[in-house]
């Protein structure tokens, strides 16, 4: 079976064009060309151990715009690990290539998250949260200063919420926050459902 994405009617803008063939060998199942809008066409298959070497040399030529637009930081520590997980079939991950002629020039991949949303919502966070913080105030410390992604919305209403002095700043796309502790030992001690 196949099928092609990205035909152009007239008038309309250029569109890369994907032709994919599935094949009832597994290593070969899912391999797609695509026609690029320079009009290149580039094989699209996915990644085993023989492109290790290949995917690392892609990710350390990244320009320092695009490795922070896919690592969010300038150096990636685990880049070996990165590649490993790439190139290694897994049950719930993986990783197709682009590769023009026998160069790779663009990989992505996705990984399977099993219930992974089951537990957010449900006030962990502000359990940990509050246990740190009484834990902290125990050992002298009165202030927490934390970091947090401007569009972490859901980590900005736990601090938030909580009603702890805090006076944020933001820089660029960070929030920076200076927490004032709250003194826990007047507080009556937490009740069961706190604890548990």
């Amino acid at each position: 079976m196949a099928a092609a994405w990205g035909l152009m009617a007239p008038g309309e803008p250029r569109r890369p064009a994907i032709t994919s063939c599935v094949m009832s060998d597994p290593a070969v199942q899912f391999a797609a060309t695509a026609r690029l809008l320079d009009g290149r066409v580039v094989s699209l298959r996915c990644l085993g151990a023989d492109d290790a070497e290949a995917v690392t040399a892609l990710h350390q030529h990244l320009s320092d715009h695009d490795r922070y637009f896919r690592f969010f930081t300038l150096r990636p520590v685990q880049l070996p690990e990165l590649v490993g997980k790439l190139t290694t079939p897994a049950d719930g991950l993986c990783a197709i290539g682009a590769f023009d002629a026998d160069r790779l020039i663009g990989v992505a991949h996705y990984v399977l998250v099993r219930d992974a949303h089951e537990d957010h919502s449900l006030g962990v966070g502000t359990a940990l949260l509050k246990q740190l913080a009484r834990i902290a105030r125990a050992h002298g410390i009165e202030r927490f200063i934390a970091d947090v992604l401007g569009e972490n919305h859901l980590m900005l209403m736990v601090v938030f919420d909580l009603g702890w002095r805090c006076e944020p700043a933001d820089y660029e796309s960070v929030r920076h926050l200076e927490i004032e502790l709250p003194d826990f030992v007047e507080e009556a001690a937490p009740s069961a459902t706190e604890v548990s």
